[in-house]
């Protein structure tokens, strides 16, 4: 064990019985440094992983002083995460992953510490599921995170999907392979609009999904941008909005021909204003900002394209058309009204 002085204060640096771990202290002084490491009982730690005598369980207990659930880990990852400003569709998308894997192989109320590798893997690897590869990479990438900050918050000694991959031995060709996205076209586009208020028996649906499409179709907006746009984005002669994955500010012109001329601006006159400072109403604000309601919006959608025969289709597509229609401008410029940060993957969206 040796305690060893950085930048920003102290760390001490020990062995486990899953290998050498530095663990930063919050102490200012070395004498204070000294009396957290006797605190923690690491020199103990130590001299039980030199025998082998502890298990995964206990050194983690020791390390953290308590036994953290997978549900109380995964809120404060979230809250973690939202305090830095995460984007949050990433933050739902990755919770609903790892709801997904404890529901599967764990459980929410279960220690987090005693998630192994194996179950990892056979999660990520599962031959019974349908899903390519980069959905099970997206999997990977969920638990391998989330797991991460549990190490560094020292709920767990080490992530053990820091060893697991994904066997593209056990995929098919066609679940190797990426699923292509095919943008809408304009015909479809008008079909969408001209038909969604009759596919519904509420026809506030078919309204949202004929502004929301004219909205994504014209201006590349994200569906979780639309839901939560406010009133105070849209001026006479553009919409400006943060975008709510990126963080991004967009602004982009409305009222002009390659925005749809007057699409928008019709679109918009159709919603009733409600008095608050958002376009759409709470109901479908809290939707999208629900891990376990935001499913609602892709089913709906999917019944709108069934009805109107309509296939292979999702929302985002509408971006790809978006990006597609806007191809002969610089890669550059397309990228800034997507809210990309990386023209790669604009270039992705272009067909």
């Amino acid at each position: 064990m040796k305690i060893q002085k950085t930048k920003t204060g102290y760390s001490v640096r020990y062995k486990t019985e899953f290998g050498v771990r530095t663990t930063r202290l919050s102490s200012t002084s070395e004498k204070e440094a000294r009396k957290e490491v006797k605190d923690a009982k690491i020199a103990e730690l130590e001299a039980a992983a030199n025998a082998g005598a502890l298990t995964m369980d206990v050194i983690a207990k020791m390390m953290s002083g308590r036994v953290m659930t997978c549900q109380d880990a995964l809120d404060e990852w979230n809250e973690w995460r939202e305090s830095e400003g995460k984007s949050s569709n990433t933050i739902n998308s990755q919770t609903d992953f790892i709801h997904l894997f404890c529901k599967a192989h764990h459980g929410m109320d279960k220690p987090v510490n005693t998630i192994t590798h194996k179950m990892i893997s056979k999660w990520v690897n599962n031959p019974k599921s349908k899903v390519g590869v980069s959905t099970r990479n997206a999997w990977l990438s969920a638990i391998s995170a989330f797991l991460s900050f549990c190490s560094t918050r020292q709920y767990i000694p080490k992530n053990p999907a820091s060893i697991v991959s994904v066997n593209m031995g056990k995929l098919s060709h066609e679940q190797k392979e990426k699923k292509k996205v095919v943008p809408f076209t304009e015909k479809e586009y008008k079909k969408i609009v001209n038909n969604a208020s009759d596919c519904f028996r509420d026809e506030s649906i078919g309204i949202f999904w004929e502004i929301a499409s004219t909205l994504s179709y014209w201006l590349g907006l994200r569906l979780s941008d639309i839901v939560m746009l406010e009133w105070d984005s849209i001026g006479d002669d553009t919409i400006a909005i943060w975008t709510t994955k990126k963080d991004t500010r967009v602004e982009l012109p409305i009222n002009h021909e390659l925005t749809g001329g007057k699409a928008i601006s019709n679109a918009l006159a159709a919603m009733p204003y409600n008095e608050t400072k958002y376009v759409f109403p709470k109901e479908l604000r809290s939707r999208i900002e629900n891990p376990k309601k935001r499913h609602y919006f892709s089913q709906s959608f999917r019944e709108l394209m069934n009805r109107l025969e309509i296939e292979g289709k999702s929302f985002h597509c509408f971006r790809h058309a978006f990006a597609t229609r806007h191809k002969n401008l610089p890669l550059e410029e397309v990228a800034k009204m997507l809210g990309h940060k990386n023209t790669k993957t604009t270039k992705g969206y272009t067909h």
